[in-house]
């Protein structure tokens, strides 16, 4: 949510100024993302004019692809497209296969169900969390985020495996229960 004034009081963002809270969420993820990092961005990236875009993205490290997200005005999104400043884009999300885990990567949370390996890794509710335990909200506003790192830093592939190989157990256990296993 760069250029997005009134996310500091609608989340209780921890900054007193919409020029405060960008110039700290482009440090925190310039500490962690190198030059040839791949990052996925899981929308609502800029609030802001096809300028504002550039602005932002001018200073952020990495190769970006960006999944849309509802705030994200698909004509500056398509400016920013032609002009070569994304590396990927998916209007409505892709999915990755890491380590036997399926990640359906979207900006919307999804509804799978208890299914082992098998997670949403979305935003878009803020610091809501979803109704499943494989439904991983990776937006910088939720606890799940902003308990590991400093606000607005990305998390890693391999740190989010370490998350998931977590709560696994608890996933599998509540497909079993649901499906009448007994172990």
């Amino acid at each position: 949510h760069f250029k997005h004034k009134n996310i500091l009081d609608f989340e209780n963002r921890p900054f007193s100024t919409l020029e405060e809270m960008e110039s700290s969420m482009i440090k925190a993820w310039n500490d962690v993302v190198g030059k040839n990092d791949e990052v996925i961005m899981l929308g609502d990236f800029c609030f802001g004019t096809h300028n504002d875009w550039i602005n932002i993205l001018d200073r952020l490290k990495g190769k970006i692809s960006l999944v849309k997200g509802n705030h994200d005005s698909s004509k500056v999104v398509s400016r920013v497209i032609n002009e070569g400043l994304i590396h990927e884009y998916h209007p409505l999300g892709t999915i990755l296969k890491v380590e036997k885990h399926i990640l359906n990567l979207s900006h919307y949370p999804m509804q799978i169900g208890n299914r082992p390996r098998n997670w949403s890794i979305h935003g878009h509710i803020h610091s809501y969390n979803g109704i499943y335990p494989n439904m991983i909200n990776v937006g910088v506003d939720n606890d799940f985020m902003k308990s590991k790192r400093p606000f607005g830093t990305p998390i890693s592939l391999d740190e989010l495996v370490l998350e998931l190989n977590e709560l696994l157990p608890v996933v599998e256990g509540l497909f079993q229960r649901e499906r009448g296993i007994i172990i």
